[in-house]
This record gives C-alpha cells, sequence and structure tokens, in this order.
C-alpha cells in the first residue's frame, strides 16, 4: 500500500512555503499518497475567501496533482475580533471572525470538512476546532506529517500547537499510531528569507531564529528542492508556477526568498515509550510530560507570546520530586530526553532508577527548551522507572515534555533518506551565469512595476468600494499611484 502524508498549514498559500518541493518529491518520487488541511480559510479580507480556496484547489489538483477529495478545509477564521484568538476560546460562545461569521464554511462543491463529513457546521469554539483537527488525523492516519511550526503569526502558532496537542492524544490512545512528524517554519528561511536564490554560488537555506526555538542547527533536517523547483529559469520552475496560482497573495514578488535549494524540517520524536505508561507524581501534574506539546504559550496573537503553565513542577515543600512510571510489558531504555523552558539561567539536576537496579542514570537538564539527551548502557526488561529532581535551581518553569526511548534512534524512511540535501548539482557556465542574471534583473523590475501597478485584488483592499465590484475602473489605478507620489 502506497504510504500517506498529511500535511497541516494554517492559510491558502502555507502549502507551497511549508510543503513547497519536498510535497512534490513526496508524490511524484517516494510513493506517498498526499493530503492537506488548511485549519483557516484565509478570509482576513472577507471578499477573498472563496477567492483563496479556489486558487489553493487549482495548486493541489492542476500541478501537484493531489485528489480534490483529498483537501480539507476546516473552515475558521483568519484573524477574530475583539483582540482573543480561537486557540485561547473557552466557554461555549462562539469567536466572531474578522469575516463576521461565528462558524465553519467553504466552497458550494468543496464544503467544509465537518459539514462534509456531518451534514453541519462547526461553531467558533476551540473544543470544535481540535475536534475537527483531530478528526482529520485520526482519518487520514498519515505515515508522515508536515506541520507548519511556531511561526511569528497567531494562525500558525495555533495549528502548530494544537495539532501537537491532537498527536499527544492520539499517541496516548493508540499505541500503535507512531507517525513520523517533520515541522518547518513557514517564515524563517522562506517568506521571512534571504533574497539569495540568483546568487552564485547558491547557498543553503539560511534560519535566523533558532535562539528562540526548541531546536539546535545540529538537528535541521535539510532535503534537496527537486529540480525542476530549483532552476535559475522562473517561467520553468514550478514552485514559480504555482506562486503565480495565489494571485490574491502577489507571493511571486518574494520568489528570490521563499524558493531555495534546500528545505530546513525538524523532526519530533514519537516513540517515547511514556504514552503507553501509566505514572503517579508525588505532586504537579504529569500529563504535561506526555503531551507532545514542548511548550505553551499565554498570548499567540502577541509578538512575544510568553509562556504559560506547560510542564510538570513539583510543589514548593515536596521532598520527594520524583514520577513514578510503570509500563504493562517490559521495556528496553536506552535515551532519555527532556524538554524545560525557562530563563536558561537556572538548572536541573536528576536521577532516574529502574527497577531494582541500584545505580542510577543521572542528568543534568539545561531550562533553554532545548533537547537535553542522555545516552546510556540499555536496560532491558524494565517494567518501573523513578526520575527524581535531586538539585532545582533559578527560574525554571518545569519540565515541558519527557521522552523515554529505546537505544536506537527513529530513522528516517530509505526513500526519505535518499532525498536529502548533499549540495547543490547545478553546474555553473557562463550562459547559466548569464541567464541568473537576467532573471534577477527581470524579477526586480516586475516587482517594482507592480508595486506601482498592482493588481486587483490589491486595490481591493486600498479602495474598500471596490469589492463588490467585478472590474476595476482605470481612475483608480491613477489614483493609487497620486497617492504613492504624495507619500514620497
Amino acid at each position: 500500500m502506497e504510504k500517506r502524508v498529511l500535511l497541516v498549514v494554517p492559510h491558502q498559500d502555507d502549502e507551497l512555503f511549508v510543503g513547497g518541493g519536498f510535497l512534490r518529491t513526496l508524490v511524484n518520487g517516494a510513493g506517498y499518497e498526499a493530503y492537506v488541511v488548511y485549519t483557516t480559510n484565509g478570509d482576513f479580507y472577507p471578499h477573498e475567501a472563496g477567492v483563496r480556496l479556489r486558487e489553493s484547489l487549482h495548486v493541489l489538483t492542476g500541478l501537484y496533482g493531489i485528489e480534490e477529495s483529498h483537501v480539507f478545509f476546516l473552515g475558521y477564521g483568519d484573524g477574530w475580533r475583539g483582540g482573543v484568538h480561537l486557540y485561547h476560546q473557552e466557554g461555549e460562545e462562539p469567536l466572531v471572525s474578522m469575516a463576521g461569521r461565528t462558524e465553519t464554511y467553504g466552497l458550494e462543491r468543496h464544503e467544509d470538512y465537518r459539514y462534509t463529513r456531518s451534514g453541519r457546521h462547526s461553531m467558533y469554539r476551540r473544543a470544535d476546532f481540535k475536534k475537527d483537527l483531530k478528526d482529520v488525523l485520526t482519518r487520514v492516519r498519515a505515515d508522515l506529517l508536515l506541520v507548519v511550526d511556531f511561526d511569528k503569526h497567531a494562525d500558525h502558532r495555533a495549528a502548530s500547537l494544537l495539532t501537537e496537542e491532537c498527536l499527544g492524544e492520539l499517541f496516548r490512545e493508540d499505541a500503535s499510531y507512531r507517525p513520523l512528524v517533520l515541522k518547518r517554519f513557514a517564515y524563517d528561511g522562506v517568506w521571512k528569507g534571504k533574497a539569495d536564490f540568483f546568487e552564485l554560488p547558491r547557498r543553503e537555506t539560511v534560519l535566523a531564529g533558532l535562539t528562540g526555538t526548541p531546536y539546535t542547527s545540529e538537528e535541521e533536517l535539510r532535503f534537496a528542492m527537486p529540480e525542476d523547483c530549483a532552476r535559475p529559469c522562473l517561467s520553468r520552475n514550478f514552485l514559480f508556477r504555482a506562486i503565480r496560482c495565489h494571485r490574491t497573495q502577489e507571493a511571486w514578488q518574494k520568489a528570490d526568498e521563499i524558493i531555495n535549494i534546500d528545505e530546513v524540517f525538524f523532526s519530533r520524536s514519537t516513540d517515547s515509550l511514556l504514552y503507553g505508561a501509566s505514572m503517579s507524581a508525588s505532586s504537579g501534574n504529569p500529563e504535561y510530560l506526555r503531551d507532545f506539546k514542548l511548550f505553551d504559550c499565554e498570548d499567540v496573537t502577541r509578538k512575544e507570546p510568553g509562556l504559560k503553565e506547560c510542564g510538570w513542577k513539583p510543589e514548593e515543600g515536596d521532598v520527594q520530586r520524583q514520577l513514578r512510571i510503570r509500563f504493562e510489558t517490559p521495556q528496553t531504555v536506552g535515551r532519555i530526553a527532556a524538554y524545560a523552558p525557562g530563563g536558561g539561567a537556572g538548572s536541573l539536576k536528576a536521577a532516574v532508577f529502574f527497577d531494582a537496579d541500584e545505580e542510577p542514570v543521572r542528568m543534568e537538564i539545561r531550562p533553554d527548551g532545548k533537547r537535553n539527551l542522555c545516552v546510556f548502557a540499555p536496560r532491558a526488561g524494565v517494567r518501573e522507572m523513578t526520575f527524581r529532581i535531586e538539585a532545582w535551581e533559578g527560574a525554571v518553569w518545569g519540565i515541558s515534555e519527557l521522552e523515554i526511548l529505546p537505544p536506537e534512534e527513529q530513522r528516517l524512511p530509505e526513500a526519505l533518506e535518499r532525498q536529502l540535501f548533499h549540495g547543490d548539482t547545478l553546474k555553473v557556465t557562463t550562459l547559466v551565469k548569464t541567464r541568473m542574471k537576467t532573471e534577477k534583473a527581470v524579477l526586480s523590475m516586475k516587482r517594482k512595476i507592480s508595486r506601482w501597478l498592482p493588481n486587483a485584488y490589491t486595490l481591493r483592499r486600498h479602495y474598500p468600494e471596490l469589492v463588490e465590484r467585478e472590474h476595476v475602473p482605470v481612475r483608480y489605478r491613477g489614483m493609487y499611484i497620486a497617492e504613492k507620489l504624495r507619500r514620497r
């Protein structure tokens, strides 16, 4: 049977920024059956919603060759009135989106996911959002998940965190489901990437913001961009043609930032034995340790979202400060990973005891949000473990995730190993150099023209009275140019 890949993104065009060339590789060369789910309708500008949904369907079905029935619109809002994002919604009262709606919707012949499944729409409540997303994850049961990571956009953050929350529940409910989960930033290195596509020699993608993430550069998984997505001739570049299809977003203007010769993902371990174990703690909530969320935040809409309670933290007077773990069947353990978000100034020291084995494994945990991995001689036949905090110094938010792992690390499937990036294959000739200089100049010229003579969608955003008009009168283009001249 073909393996399945599910791409989880918030907006119509994010499929290109998160999936991009790798999704094309999976569909055409690695034998994967593809599914895509959009969490929002991209309707911050309400009149563009239908257009954006149709644009995404055209890209996925017409260019990528994905079946239309494999494309799901959850149908939630892009932006919310009242200052509260759907991710933080509480109670029964639904939120109102920027488009003035309170329930999910889709297209006439491609309705939102809940309506397709149940003949009704979901209300704009967090519980409904989570139910719909989890339902898609359960229904598709993908072998490989490509998920947007924690970008500097509220909808991206919400999709990232809620997908992790749903997966944590699925892993605890079903011991047989352990997909490969790859996460990718749609902003860093892509939408906010370096404009270096036409530079020689061609460079690998540069990520600028790993300091504030749970990742390090050593954990980067770089996949080679397929040849037809890395061509310097934009008219023959598959990814550029796909970007041009999203006419509402004018993303083609950032082509030299978006398109690279490689794509960077980060893998999340899904083989932790803790999902199938029973746990008890001397104090604090140990369930945070296996919710698959490395952190949580107070407000996804803030530039600096701030941490909220998201980890196991023993109470002040707890002298034991320990977690007891019991497995139903004997397990072999060879690695332990722990994440502790905080200011980075404190420290934790822990000891791990196995059954009647008197020799514990000791590990130091840095509270910087990064992965702390402890590798030791495998312990076989483990039925019980005790994780004990021996020293706790400084400001630490607790341990947000604990992974009890087998000795062998999860490996990429062979088909994906072959797609890893091993250097640029472009043969640089005089003709290639000339072509790239020409392409760069032409793109720059087109960008300048477009900024003075924008398309109809940009003009409708600028002049609300045009929203209901099918065609934009020429005088509005003149008005737009005059305004720009006055501002200079």
